[in-house]
């Protein structure tokens, strides 16, 4: 894959966050870029459970999805856009990763899942030394969760996927 300046940088990320978190970590960057990516591409596609489920109203599913920014578009995080990902981390750190996330929501009525609006959130994570900052934008639909709830969701499943690392993470809100 021939390396490119924008993977993973959205050109037109918003200047002015809904909510944002400073996390303090320690591990290496590349283990924790590893961990996150890994993370993003196993939820994508997934019946939100969880702490995430909980969020929304009783007899809605949710399924999450993600796309890693490529300049102005972004990419379904499937195995092979993971791959390139993993190979680009391992030549160089990328300090910012930008990634689009889409909440499809269903209402479920007897045996059929009837559409409801999806919410669409853009994703930034910044890495500085020992500290990771993670933007989000609530970019369109009702915001069923929060994006305080979201970047919360994401955190614990960075911490499980970091698991056996003594106090790997810890958020400074």
């Amino acid at each position: 894959m021939k390396e490119r300046e924008t993977l993973g940088i959205y050109t037109f990320f918003p200047e002015r966050s809904h909510y944002s978190a400073h996390i303090k970590f320690n591990v290496p960057i590349i283990d924790l870029q590893r961990t996150i990516l890994n993370l993003l591409y196993k939820l994508n596609g997934c019946k939100a459970e969880g702490s995430l489920l909980s969020l929304v109203e009783p007899n809605v599913e949710a399924f999450i999805e993600f796309g890693v920014a490529d300049g102005l578009v972004f990419n379904y995080l499937d195995v092979n856009t993971l791959d390139n990902l993993l190979k680009a981390i391992s030549g160089k750190i990328l300090r910012v990763l930008d990634f689009l996330c889409i909440i499809r929501y269903y209402k479920v009525r007897s045996d059929k899942r009837v559409a409801l609006r999806s919410d669409f959130f853009f994703l930034r994570f910044l890495f500085n030394n020992d500290e990771l900052e993670i933007q989000v934008f609530h970019e369109k639909g009702l915001q069923r969760v929060s994006t305080k709830d979201l970047v919360k969701f994401l955190v614990e499943r960075i911490r499980f996927g970091l698991m056996g690392r003594d106090r790997a993470l810890s958020i400074n809100k």
